[in-house]
């Protein structure tokens, strides 16, 4: 990909971090130059904070006590040590503690969920649809199994089950701009045109400012990119709100970048929304198993040429 982006060069500019510490009207600037440099938005990767360790303790010493929780209320701790590993990137143990949960309360669905994103992320695609299918049977509020199913089966080629679930996470709420991206990015893996009509009729309401609208006017080419990068920290407090935003921001811009035949900028962005090192967010999980789905086409690519 040295070819398209071989004269990039990503800095860390005094004006951000003036923009996240003393003035949250500032912000992050992005600039195009005659010879070919430009200037992209980062924060400080995210790294193991001190809430996450106490947290962790606690919970250890709450586990460890038997005789104070039922079997369901064990479950639930081990559940939310699950996450607390999984947002500190220990995956293993995040995972092993999600399958005890289960163990101990087989009705618990947020704990399927979670389960059967690393059963998709490791490609035991049938294992992971049991998970998200119990999810789905358990609770009337797993919205979010029905778009990790989506994104498995349009994996796998299952495209009609994939729209229909797709379109159920997002009828769930229409006003969610974030299950506007997604169904903007299952879609267009099916049906292009049908993509970009659906997201060119969708709109906030009256007064809805939140962030990821401003990725739905890039797309809709309401906004231009780098306007939306000119102005990404507005509102922003502290490193690790900007980091969150710029994992969402470059996941779903390479996703728009590749729909419009640039692979490598939206390879590149890919790589830039794992930079953020936000590790319990889907788009920093997905950026990954997107990346290896990517490499595997080119890998086939070339095998056909060969």
């Amino acid at each position: 990909m040295r070819s398209s982006f071989n004269k990039l060069i990503i800095v860390l500019s005094i004006s951000v971090i003036t923009a996240c510490s003393n003035n949250t009207n500032k912000s992050y600037t992005i600039e195009a130059t005659g010879n070919g440099t430009s200037v992209f938005p980062i924060a400080t990767p995210l790294q193991v904070s001190y809430e996450d360790e106490v947290k962790l303790l606690r919970l250890n010493q709450s586990i460890a006590d038997t005789t104070k929780n039922d079997d369901k209320e064990r479950a639930v701790l081990l559940y939310q040590r699950g996450l607390v590993y999984d947002r500190i990137g220990m995956t293993a143990h995040s995972r092993l503690n999600f399958n005890q949960a289960l163990n101990l309360d087989p009705t618990f669905a947020d704990a399927y969920n979670s389960l059967g994103v690393y059963l998709l992320m490791g490609g035991a695609y049938d294992e992971a649809f049991e998970a998200f299918d119990s999810a789905i049977e358990l609770s009337d509020k797993a919205d979010y199994s029905y778009l990790h199913r989506a994104i498995g089966l349009a994996l796998v080629g299952r495209t009609t089950s994939a729209q229909e679930d797709i379109e159920r996470f997002y009828e769930l709420d229409k006003n969610d701009p974030y299950r506007v991206l997604w169904r903007y990015k299952i879609n267009y893996q099916i049906d292009p045109k049908l993509a970009i009509s659906q997201i060119r009729t969708t709109r906030p309401v009256e007064g809805d400012r939140r962030f990821a609208w401003a990725l739905v006017g890039v797309i809709n080419e309401q906004i231009t990119e780098e306007r939306f990068f000119d102005n990404i920290a507005n509102g922003v407090k502290t490193n690790e709100q900007l980091a969150q935003r710029l994992c969402e921001a470059y996941y779903y811009l390479a996703h728009w970048h590749i729909n419009n035949n640039n692979l490598s900028k939206g390879i590149y962005y890919l790589k830039l929304s794992i930079a953020a090192n936000i590790k319990d967010f889907i788009e920093y999980k997905y950026a990954f198993l997107d990346l290896k789905t990517i490499q595997n086409k080119l890998k086939n690519s070339i095998a056909k040429v060969k």
